[in-house]
């Protein structure tokens, strides 16, 4: 390449940086808006209204991106509690260069950023996570902040105030807080396991015959003995009542009729009380079968001569 070519690179070169921060210089209609957002941020500071002033500022500095502006938007950070932040931009406008010509101003603001990004460092709190049983894949952030995995170890600058550590994996999640005073240096003990996917252990059927109660069966039994001995006894009831009803006329019968008619009545109510008894052994089983917990069942069939029943906690 010829002297006159580098030259004319060099030449070039410098003309695109000047256009560049042509480009950059922010125009007569943002310079005003800047100033009125940053003569409402001290007004709104003078009142106590440290959100409305931190917005303010932080519009202000987006649009100048100057010394000045960044000054006031770390300031309006500190007040806001929001150290960490406050300390990043302190550091930042202590780090420009200075430009040829540029206002005092601007250094005097380096100055005392770089002086409060000092006296900020000691009063910003740590937390250190000690984290157990912690499963591959999980997760961690802080208030809102995933925290990257290799600096997990690491102590963790935090803004004072509460602090919410949540570790999530699969849908599961493990949630704790802790309270940062000013300069505290605080370790959290988390306990992970529950992040873990759990174990799916087939559990064994329980067989039909593990599940039934045993009044089922008694119920039924008694049920169907009853309807037994009922048809039995009935049928000996009618048959006695019927030989009764061959020597009688109309309502008289003879001695010999007696001993008929006496067992016939006997026999019937042998059946009814049979049949009485069938009807409570099939309520029985019946509620056994039906109840889900037949553990819990205490049933107890009664019969007397002329009556029967069933008693008992179901």
């Amino acid at each position: 390449m010829t002297w006159a070519s580098e030259r004319a690179v060099a030449l070039v070169l410098a003309l695109s940086l000047v256009a560049g921060a042509a480009a950059a210089e922010p125009t007569p209609q943002e310079k005003e808006t800047a100033r009125k957002l940053v003569k409402a941020g001290r007004a709104k500071k003078q009142a106590g209204d440290a959100k409305g002033a931190l917005d303010d500022f932080k519009a202000a500095h987006s649009i100048m991106g100057v010394p000045t502006t960044g000054i006031e938007l770390g300031k309006a950070q500190i007040e806001a509690k929001q150290w960490v932040e406050a300390r990043d931009t302190l550091l930042a406008v202590s780090r420009t260069s200075p430009a040829r010509g540029e206002s005092p101003l601007f250094a005097k603001a380096r100055a005392e950023a770089k002086a409060l990004a000092k006296e900020l460092e000691p009063k910003i709190p740590q937390l250190t996570l000690d984290l157990e049983h912690a499963p591959s894949g999980a997760r961690v952030s802080v208030n809102g902040v995933e925290v990257p995995a290799a600096a997990l170890a690491a102590p963790l600058a935090q803004n004072p105030g509460r602090v919410t550590v949540l570790a999530t994996l699969d849908g599961r999640e493990v949630k704790a807080e802790v309270e940062l005073a000013e300069g505290q240096s605080r370790t959290l003990s988390l306990d992970l396991a529950k992040l873990a996917a759990p174990e799916n252990k087939p559990q064994p059927r329980p067989s039909a015959a593990a599940g039934t109660s045993p009044w089922v069966y008694i119920g039924f039994g008694v049920a169907g003995a009853g309807v037994l001995v009922g048809s039995v006894s009935g049928g000996v009831a009618l048959s006695k009542a019927s030989a009764a009803k061959e020597d009688c006329v109309g309502d008289r019968c003879p001695p010999s009729a007696h001993d008929d008619i006496d067992s016939g009545r006997t026999w019937g109510t042998v059946s009814t009380v049979s049949f009485i008894v069938a009807a409570v052994g099939a309520g029985v089983g019946g509620y056994a079968l039906w109840s889900s917990k037949p553990d819990k069942a205490r049933v107890e069939a009664w019969v007397a001569p002329a009556s029967a029943g069933v008693r008992g906690k179901f």
